[in-house]
């Protein structure tokens, strides 16, 4: 209303016709501006515009002068106690018209990209910073189709391996969940799949901050892992541990380090694309530390893990027992 009430700064007033202008492709909005400007020029003929270089001047704009199809000056001394409420309504209506079309345009143009791999798929993606990702089964990564800002900031379900473009002071930032991990440019694993209990963050080169709810847990270097506590995310105890296979997935080795036998589990059930039934609960929360090639397949990998545990493995029905 500053421009209604004629006590826009000269600012304001540029930046206001420049937005105003933008809208000269679009006939009925155009008209609907010319309207307005006409209801308010008979009062304050003063105000001022901005032509089409961007400058400020103090004539009309020349689409004043095209002809009219009606004059409104014969109804100027009946309407003349209504003539500032229309204008300003019109003004409010043009100004939120062209506000809301200029914010859709901006929305459209960032553009969210997502990519998800079905069990036993990996995939390689390349970021439009050149950074490259490696994503694993069942696993889904969204992120813009192009970073804009101050931050490059993707969201990740499941597990990726991340070689980071380095680019100063434009950290690259991978959330999931409550946890946060952080980095200039490197190398890197995270693991965070639903239903685990951990989040895992692996180093392969360079340094990654990793933050819980905002605080941070720890700072990792090359060979470095730390496992976070999904269903504990207040504690501030978690134990960074050397390993140096960060994302040797891509390699074709499972690696397991002090790692939950059902998580591991559920891995096979995701590399090897079939089901396995846990028949005695107490087998989950074994730890096992293990490695072996993907490609002896699943009967193969669940006979190590059985001999590992001291469980034994059938097979009924296409499903894989473990008792």
């Amino acid at each position: 209303m500053q421009y209604y009430t004629n006590k826009s700064t000269r600012k304001e007033l540029e930046d206001f016709f420049m937005v105003i202008n933008a809208a000269k492709n679009d006939k009925e909005l155009n008209d609907l501006i010319k309207r307005v400007y006409n209801e308010i020029k008979k009062n304050n003929p003063s105000l001022t515009y901005i032509n089409e270089a961007g400058k400020l001047v103090l004539r009309e704009p020349d689409w004043l002068y095209e002809p009219e199809v009606e004059t409104l000056q014969t109804r100027a001394k009946k309407r003349s106690f209504h003539v500032w409420p229309a204008a300003a309504c019109l003004f409010v209506i043009v100004f939120g018209a062209v506000m809301l079309q200029k914010f859709n345009t901006d929305v459209v143009e960032i553009a969210v990209v997502q990519k998800f791999t079905e069990r036993a798929e990996h995939k390689f993606l390349l970021l439009s910073d050149s950074t490259q990702v490696w994503l694993n089964a069942s696993s889904t990564i969204n992120y813009p189709e192009q970073f804009n800002g101050k931050k490059r900031e993707v969201y990740l379900n499941g597990e990726a391996y991340f070689d980071v473009k380095h680019a100063d002071k434009i950290p690259f930032v991978i959330h999931t969940g409550e946890v946060t991990t952080v980095v200039l440019g490197t190398a890197f694993n995270i693991k965070a799949y639903d239903g685990q209990q951990h989040i895992t963050v692996s180093v392969k080169r360079g340094k990654v901050q990793v933050l819980k709810q905002d605080k941070v847990v720890s700072t990792l270097i090359k060979g470095q892992e730390i496992k976070i506590n999904k269903k504990d995310l207040q504690q501030s105890a978690d134990k960074v541990i050397e390993n140096n296979n960060a994302g040797s997935w891509q390699y074709g080795y499972l690696t397991y380090e002090d790692e939950n036998f059902g998580d591991i589990i559920s891995d096979m059930e995701r590399v090897y694309n079939t089901e396995i039934i846990l028949m005695k609960g107490q087998l989950e929360k074994l730890s096992v530390t293990t490695s072996f090639n993907r490609d002896i397949g699943a009967k193969k990998a669940l006979e190590i893990l059985c001999e590992l545990t001291d469980s034994k493995l059938e097979i009924k029905n296409n499903q894989y027992l473990i008792k």
